[in-house]
């Protein structure tokens, strides 16, 4: 997997965008939405990590996959959907990359929020 993502050349040079800035885009767009109460925790063990926002670039897209804690009392299609479109508009207005796809993934929810 590559870490950064390459844009068209211009004249003036060539703009490569780092994973790490679309992961942090979509942190911020996750949590931006109603029903969202957080992101699990990253998870390390001797061979890898776990986040919770993973990225995939094939071709000249980005393919985006996200864990969410859902809060209590909120309907999980509806946040999820609200999720997708956030992120997607969120990391396309900001770096120019295409966002195929979403993956949103509830890995719990929070009933004590």
């Amino acid at each position: 997997m590559s870490n950064q993502y390459p844009k068209k050349a211009s004249t003036a040079g060539s703009v490569k965008i780092s994973e790490n800035v679309i992961r942090s885009i979509t942190r911020i767009a996750v949590m931006e939405v109603e029903g969202v109460e957080r992101l699990p925790e990253q998870k390390c063990n001797l061979f890898c990590c776990s986040s919770p926002v993973s990225i995939r670039i094939a071709g000249d897209m980005a393919e985006i996959t996200v864990h969410i804690i859902l809060s209590s009392g909120f309907r999980l299609p509806r946040v999820a959907e609200q999720v997708q479109c956030n992120v997607k508009e969120n990391v396309q207005n900001m770096t120019g990359v295409i966002v195929s796809k979403v993956h949103v993934i509830a890995d719990g929810i929070c009933f004590a929020c």
